[in-house]
């Protein structure tokens, strides 16, 4: 069930990783959007070849992207697509943006594809089955805190001026290793392939997480919302907890308490 879907997400994906690495180092013709976040002409091509592709193999499915006019949530299937995730990563030259993918039925994420063009890796993941890496099986890890290295926001004025939580993690009383660095999806990737033990983030958007939630979950992780309830795709929302499942409660423990 669903090896179509899957088949057409990763072919759509490689095409995506293509563009991506055509502009990587060439003129992106970088604009300003009106939240200030950059937006590139891969952005722009990526989300037409996506918008493409979903409508020959699926006119009767609604693509929702970040650089889509179409915010149309709700139930039924819908695409969920962010073009490059890690856009400012993307323009500084900094190989951490990816492209993400996912098929969400009925508020549900099912079918999940991300590609990392600049290491060549494609993780995907159908809901209910393993999760990989290229043609590896990958898991969390099952580390607690201590043991961990713990991904969060990378900007700084949002680190020092709206994220209480990061006051709880300075003061945690074993050493947390915190990674910031741009890009939500290469973040959680990192948790669902063993590599962290969990990625916070107050503002990501729906389309940012859709994909890698079926990727974290199917490797063992867990995905709620900053005070631990279940994600409702069939709507906007914003922000999300990706953890190893490990360190979930204590993390929810810890926004709730400094949120």
């Amino acid at each position: 069930m669903y090896d179509h879907e899957l088949q057409v997400a990763k072919m759509i994906a490689l095409k995506a990783g293509e563009i991506m690495r055509q502009y990587f180092e060439t003129d992106q013709e970088r604009q300003i959007k009106s939240d200030g976040t950059p937006l590139t002409i891969a952005d722009t091509k990526i989300h037409q070849l996506v918008a493409t592709e979903i409508a020959l193999a699926f006119p009767d499915d609604v693509l929702v992207s970040e650089e889509g006019k179409n915010q149309d949530y709700g139930m039924g299937r819908r695409w969920l697509c962010d073009p490059i995730d890690g856009t400012k990563a993307f323009t500084w030259g900094v190989p951490t943006a990816m492209f993400s993918l996912g098929l969400v039925v009925d508020g549900v994420p099912t079918v999940g594809v991300a590609y990392e063009p600049m290491l060549d890796k494609i993780y995907w993941a159908v809901k209910d089955q393993p999760a990989y890496c290229n043609d590896q099986v990958i898991k969390v890890n099952q580390q607690d805190l201590a043991e961990g290295i713990l991904a969060t926001i990378s900007s700084p004025y949002r680190l020092r001026r709206q994220s209480s939580y990061i006051d709880a993690f300075l003061d945690y009383p074993t050493r947390i290793d915190l990674a910031t660095f741009s890009g939500a999806v290469a973040k959680s990737v990192r948790v669902a392939d063993g590599r962290f033990v969990g990625y916070i983030e107050e503002l990501v958007n729906n389309y940012d997480i859709a994909a890698v939630q079926v990727i974290v979950e199917s490797a063992g992780g867990k995905i709620t919302d900053m005070q631990g309830r279940q994600l409702d795709y069939s709507k906007a929302f914003r922000g999300c907890i990706v953890s190893n499942g490990t360190v979930h409660e204590e993390l929810v423990e810890l926004c709730r308490s400094n949120g």
